[in-house]
């Protein structure tokens, strides 16, 4: 596991020092080497002390297992002083599970599950979207004019580029997203043998910024895998967000 850094320009003064921890696509499943990874995981982004958690969906793995889930959610939760997540595909694939249902898991694992909501925590303002294929995603709009800096977690990138009409991204600062894996096989000079996206490999992980509004987004490879085992020129990885 790969704690990546990065820092961004703080648009406030307010912000300056604060940290942002993002983690997506742990897929969870009840597995030594997983629980072994959680608390790595957990001890690692600890250390940084984040003030905001964000997860970007896919935490799940295998309904089977949500018992376990919680516990994972709780270690992770702990990192930060608040916590927020999404539904991914694998939360939103499973049709006979509400969004209730999953609100209640992450609630006892310690987070608040935003699906087509809004949050204020601190000088941060998150809309939270659901699922652009699974779920039925309400793309941001009228939201209040609050002065945070704004940032909108989804779970893959082909979301943040459906959102990207009629000047909706205009007012956020920041996009958070996964999905893509980073391909998860990665061969050297040619990149990601596939990444499941509507584009591809032009998105397939790092960061990117809309001409324009200057709006940022950046594409997790993932904590974890589940269709193909392994990876290769790929690790997994967690980002820790600082605004100097």
């Amino acid at each position: 596991m790969t704690l990546r850094r990065f820092t961004v320009p703080s648009p406030t003064a307010e912000l300056k020092g604060r940290r942002i921890a993002f983690l997506s696509d742990l897929h969870y499943h009840s597995a030594e080497r997983l629980e072994r990874r959680i608390s790595a995981l957990a001890e690692m982004l600890s250390s940084y002390h984040p003030d905001l958690l964000l997860t970007g969906g896919d935490i799940t793995g295998d309904a089977c297992d949500l018992p376990g889930m919680v516990t994972a959610l709780r270690r992770l939760s702990g990192c930060a002083q608040a916590a927020l997540a999404i539904p991914g595909n694998w939360e939103r694939g499973k049709h006979w599970l509400p969004v209730e249902f999953w609100r209640n898991i992450y609630e006892r694992g310690g987070f608040e599950l935003l699906c087509n909501e809004y949050r204020t925590v601190g000088g941060f303002g998150i809309y939270g979207e659901d699922d652009l294929i699974h779920g039925v995603p309400e793309p941001p709009s009228a939201l209040p004019d609050d002065g945070k800096l704004r940032i909108l977690l989804t779970h893959r990138p082909d979301s943040v580029i459906a959102d990207d009409d009629d000047g909706r991204l205009d007012s956020f600062f920041m996009a958070l997203c996964g999905h893509t894996h980073g391909g998860q096989w990665r061969l050297p000079l040619a990149g990601a043998l596939y990444v499941p996206s509507l584009y591809r490999r032009r998105f397939d992980r790092g960061w990117f910024r809309r001409d324009g509004s200057g709006t940022l987004m950046f594409v997790s490879v993932g904590a974890g895998e589940l269709s193909l085992h392994g990876r290769f020129n790929c690790p997994r990885e967690a980002a820790v967000i600082e605004f100097a």
